[in-house]
């Protein structure tokens, strides 16, 4: 519990009015877009600088308080949820380009910058960074370097940590400091930055990002192409990743998730498993593979394909794929949805999905499965009446086991979204004796325990 004196000290640090126990702002940082139950702090400090977040952790430090680092609050796993309490340190306010590096195709930015405010920027300039969350519209760069966490265009650019070339870090006892360096590459050291992107603010606070970016790529198109069996759009997906597609995103949609999009967004897609396929490059270039995409679909039994090189098209095709999560949510009103984040190698794609619907039929839930195929991420949705105990409990429990089958498959548990609260018990199945050599590095960075308690290692 924070103290009335820890308080003063606070707003004695940062100002009376960066810091707050009104009832709204705690209820405000106690839940996220997880099923985790909501879990209030003691307090919620919005810092302004590193010197603040410093002397804040120092604070935290001597007196055991629990600190949770909190960016855009869309995280699907619990992540930010203070389930311990404590001060919850609100980085969102933390928000400026600090620095944009053209030459270089850099940028610095502080930790609160919006990931689609940052591309708006960086698109005057020919330039954008590349991950593409589902949350672009909210999920902040500091968000995304904690779950290291990426989206669409995986498939051909990677992910966060692939991007991050420094950081500046503030330790739990306060001290600052910097990984990392402007190189792109570098063999010197240990790899520290990719120690810090997806430890998800359980090892320190970060207070500014530098990454690299891509430049803007002359055309992008769009295809969609609809099967009538769901087994062969996965094996169109195998075809497209093992002969080479040169696809920025390759992505599929289960028929429900079809259906939740048309009824939601108002388009008429065929309500049957479909590929969405992205292509960037030259002119040449993306009519050339986007005719390769259409071929290697065809030889699945594809029975339609559209392809759209405007502008226009490209928005009306695309933007389908891109509202999924919303359009589920939508469509549910008042209902939970336990979301799942599983990925596989990519042979076993196919077998996942399947047995992610067979499973819900067994159990009469109402499952969605859509993902970034051609990264063998799969992301499922449940939808549960969290009031009824029995249906919230399979919802669950079929959760649990899609993760289960996924190790199986020797896959992860978590693709993009991070281990957070919701998916800790199953990092000992995952990571075996190795844990143990993680809690020794949460151990040496935080031995009292204060960052983010209750994450990625089971209770």
């Amino acid at each position: 519990m924070v103290t009335d004196s820890e308080i003063a000290e606070l707003e004695a640090i940062v100002g009376k009015e960066n810091v707050s126990t009104r009832s709204s702002d705690l209820d405000g940082h106690s839940v996220d877009e997880s099923w985790v139950e909501p879990h209030r702090p003691d307090v919620v400090v919005w810092p302004a600088s590193a010197e603040a977040i410093s002397s804040i952790l120092r604070l935290a430090n001597e007196r055991r308080t629990p600190v949770v680092p909190w960016s855009g609050g869309s995280s699907l796993e619990g992540n930010p949820i203070p389930v311990e309490g404590g001060i919850v340190l609100a980085m969102y306010r933390m928000n400026e380009i600090v620095d944009i590096r053209e030459d270089d195709l850099q940028v610095v930015v502080q930790p609160g910058v919006v990931y689609d405010d940052l591309n708006g920027r960086l698109r005057r300039m020919g330039m954008f960074f590349p991950p593409a969350p589902g949350s672009s519209d909210v999920a902040t760069i500091g968000g995304m370097v904690a779950n290291n966490s990426s989206g669409m265009r995986a498939f051909k650019y990677g992910v966060t940590r692939d991007y991050v070339l420094k950081l500046d870090v503030v330790l739990p006892n306060g001290e600052l400091v910097t990984v990392g360096g402007n190189a792109k590459k570098s063999t010197s050291g240990y790899d520290l930055v990719s120690l810090f992107v997806g430890s998800e603010g359980t090892l320190g606070v970060v207070s500014e990002i530098t990454l690299r970016l891509a430049g803007l790529p002359e055309k992008v198109g769009a295809a969609v192409a609809v099967f009538d069996e769901l087994a062969r759009a996965t094996s169109a997906v195998y075809e497209c990743a093992r002969y080479g597609l040169a696809a920025s995103a390759l992505e599929i949609l289960d028929s429900a998730t079809v259906r939740a999009i048309n009824l939601q967004q108002g388009l008429s897609l065929a309500e049957a498993p479909t590929l969405f396929l992205e292509f960037d490059g030259t002119q040449t270039g993306v009519e050339e593979q986007i005719e390769y995409a259409r071929e290697l679909c065809a030889d699945n039994g594809c029975v339609d394909f559209q392809v759209a090189l405007t502008a226009e098209a490209y928005e009306k095709l695309w933007s389908g794929r891109r509202e999924a999560h919303d359009s589920i949510k939508l469509s549910h009103p008042g209902c939970t949805m336990i979301a799942g984040d599983v990925c596989v190698p990519i042979s076993k794609f196919g077998e996942m999905i399947e047995f992610a619907h067979a499973l819900s039929q067994r159990l009469d839930l109402s499952l969605y499965a859509f993902g970034h195929a051609g990264d063998g991420n799969l992301h499922t949705e449940i939808i549960a009446h969290r009031e009824n105990g029995d249906q919230f409990s399979r919802a669950l429990w079929a959760t649990d086991e899609i993760v289960g089958h996924a190790l199986e498959l020797g896959g992860t548990v978590a693709g993009e979204h991070g281990v957070g609260f919701a998916k800790r018990q199953f990092m000992s199945r995952e990571h075996g004796r190795t844990l143990q050599l993680m809690r020794s590095i949460k151990d040496l960075l935080d031995p009292k325990g204060i960052m983010n308690p209750g994450k990625i290692f089971p209770g």
